[in-house]
């Protein structure tokens, strides 16, 4: 199996028509990750027990303070897709793909960026993202910027950068 190159974006809103068209749009032919969702996750006595993740979906949506982890694997390739509520209300993105298709990284990292109108976007290797805003953007506001060539390839060899323009 290999590294994965973990993308993620801060997302403005949780809406499932937002949601459903990030994954179209990054990963049309996907299957779920998980048979069922259980609220709370992670609880040894859920409260509900979702059977789709288009339910669990509508309601992290309608319950802004439900913190959960969604993902979803490529049927015909190796990318995944995620979804991660936070419990501060905010949702982010991710598309995971192999990390040694430096090319595939950079150009789903624009395409990101391009698809959420931000650039609050940045790369980690096998890690999750942070899980609040606050916290997404501290650790966005850490990394350096990627200003030539040089910083970029210098990038590429720490555990987590901003993105390299393709």
């Amino acid at each position: 199996m290999p590294e994965y190159a973990d993308i993620y974006v801060l997302g403005r809103e949780r809406s499932p028509d937002l949601i459903i068209r990030f994954l179209d749009h990054f990963l049309p032919a996907r299957g779920e990750a998980a048979d069922e969702y259980a609220v709370p996750q992670y609880a040894d006595t859920p409260q509900i027990v979702f059977k789709t993740a288009d339910e669990l979906i509508n309601h992290c949506c309608q319950h802004s303070k439900e913190a959960y982890s969604i993902y979803w694997r490529s049927k015909p390739g190796d990318e995944h897709a995620e979804v991660y509520f936070l419990e501060d209300g905010g949702v982010i993105f991710g598309v995971s793909t192999p990390a040694e298709n430096q090319m595939r990284v950079d150009a789903v990292s624009s395409e990101l960026g391009r698809f959420f109108e931000t650039d609050e976007i940045f790369v980690t290797y096998e890690d999750l993202p942070p899980d609040s805003v606050d916290g997404f953007k501290a650790f966005l506001a850490s990394l350096p910027a990627i200003v030539d060539l040089a910083a970029a390839e210098a990038a590429r060899r720490t555990r987590a950068h901003r993105p390299i323009e393709v």
